[in-house]
């Protein structure tokens, strides 16, 4: 008995030591032959796949995620809204038109004539709305953008969470598989007991009936299993066939704003820049038309020699340049009502934007104390881990001896498997509390995926 509690012990100790995280494990270290047999008493196979050599990692998978349709859209929608603001800075271009005219009159009084000209005209506006147009395209691009990088770690940390839930359903399948070894070997050892008359019908029915349900939750698992693995594909876009487990770095404890947060301050930008477009300013068109007259009519001839007004309407070369102020007097009318109206809307998304930094700032203290729960229940399940084994080796042998009774014995054995299955979720579930920390804090998690 003490041997065996000598060899748990070291194992404990064995997956405790870590660099970064409070749990390594590494099956390729050299250890004690002990060791590893206490490791497979442990049944924590599906943990010690950290380091096998096939199999997509966690890093892996984050950058298969860019392959989600859901980010890819918004990736698109980004450069739309890119394109929006390029297409907002071209409208300042002033339009310069050039024209080419060929007439040609023929009537009925045998009188015909024709003309030829050329012209090029340049226009170049002034309007307060578009300049403020541009501003507010430009604050919508930014949005864009980091609405864009929500949408990847939203889905960088669906990929992480379904990652780690996969290992948790494959460790509970490994251990009712396990338990279901146990179970067999029971059974058929009590029927071999029984059939000398040392045991009773209602002791094998009864692991009978154990192994029986035994396998019903198998076949759930197997299927929690296979969902959780059709939940990475989905998020991926990828075809997983096996999968190879690591651990997030340590992530560090600051308060940044998250994208979703800074989208909803550049929305609330573009919308005082559409607010100031509603302006009471006149527009203001500067124009410039040059023409060359290539041909004139023939009668036209008389009129450039006497000179005067109708002389200049022929003349081979004319430009007009003139500078024209308009006010749409009735335009103007309710928009100070307009401008109300989305005065009221900025506002209402100023007091969303004040909630939900609020709420990050709740998000990141809950989930620092998360962490902090998560490290002490790994501690308490590997305590419950110790207790288990040593209390299942335990009764299994007064269990052998007839110093107890079945009941208790499995009542030990359900204990012990259970132990287990809790040890493993704990880790997986400090993983899953680093991840939402790292993402409600503000943070990137890639940059903590190796």
């Amino acid at each position: 008995m003490l041997k065996k509690i000598f060899i748990i012990l070291c194992c404990i100790a064995y997956i405790a030591k870590g660099n970064n995280n409070i749990y390594t494990f590494n099956s390729s270290s050299t250890t004690s032959d002990k060791s590893s047999d206490a490791i497979t008493d442990l049944r924590l196979e599906s943990i010690l796949r950290v380091d096998s050599t096939d199999g997509m990692t966690l890093k892996e998978l984050l950058e298969s995620a860019n392959n989600n349709y859901a980010v890819q859209a918004q990736d698109l929608l980004m450069q739309q809204a890119q394109k929006d603001h390029l297409v907002s800075k071209l409208a300042f271009i002033p339009t310069l038109n050039a024209t080419y005219n060929f007439n040609r009159n023929n009537t009925s009084v045998n009188i015909h004539y024709q003309t030829q000209n050329t012209q090029i005209a340049f226009d170049f506006k002034l309007d307060w709305a578009d300049y403020k147009n541009m501003r507010e395209k430009g604050a919508t691009a930014t949005k864009s953008a980091f609405d864009s990088k929500h949408t990847k770690q939203n889905i960088y940390l669906q990929v992480i969470q379904e990652y780690y839930t996969y290992f948790n359903n494959e460790s509970n399948l490994i251990t009712l598989q396990h338990r279901l070894q146990q179970l067999q070997s029971d059974v058929d050892r009590t029927q071999k007991l029984y059939n000398q008359g040392l045991r009773t019908i209602a002791d094998l029915e009864s692991l009978k009936s154990q192994a029986s349900s035994t396998e019903y939750q198998i076949g759930d698992a197997q299927l929690a299993l296979e969902r959780s693995k059709l939940m990475l594909e989905y998020l991926t876009n990828t075809k997983i066939d096996k999968i190879k487990r690591v651990q997030i770095n340590n992530p560090t404890y600051t308060l940044n704003d998250r994208n979703d947060i800074k989208s909803l301050e550049y929305q609330i930008q573009a919308q005082k820049f559409q607010n100031q477009q509603l302006h009471y300013y006149p527009i203001f068109n500067i124009r410039d038309t040059y023409t060359y007259n290539i041909e004139i009519p023939y009668f036209a001839a008389s009129f450039l020699a006497q000179g005067g007004f109708f002389a200049a309407n022929y003349a081979t070369h004319q430009n007009v340049f003139s500078v024209v102020a308009s006010y749409p007097i009735f335009a103007k009318i309710g928009q100070s009502v307009q401008k109300q109206a989305l005065a009221l809307a900025q506002l209402a998304n100023e007091k969303q934007l004040a909630y939900q930094k609020n709420e990050q700032k709740k998000d990141e203290e809950l989930y620092r104390k998360a962490i902090e729960l998560a490290r002490n229940q790994i501690e308490s399940a590997k305590a419950g881990l110790i207790s288990a084994n040593i209390s299942y080796d335990n009764m299994k042998k007064r269990y052998d001896a007839n110093l107890s009774t079945f009941t208790e014995y499995l009542q030990a054995l359900s204990t012990k498997y259970d132990a287990e299955s809790t040890f493993i979720q704990a880790l997986n579930n400090y993983e899953i509390q680093k991840a939402n920390y790292i993402f409600y804090s503000g943070q990137e998690l890639e940059k903590y995926v190796n």
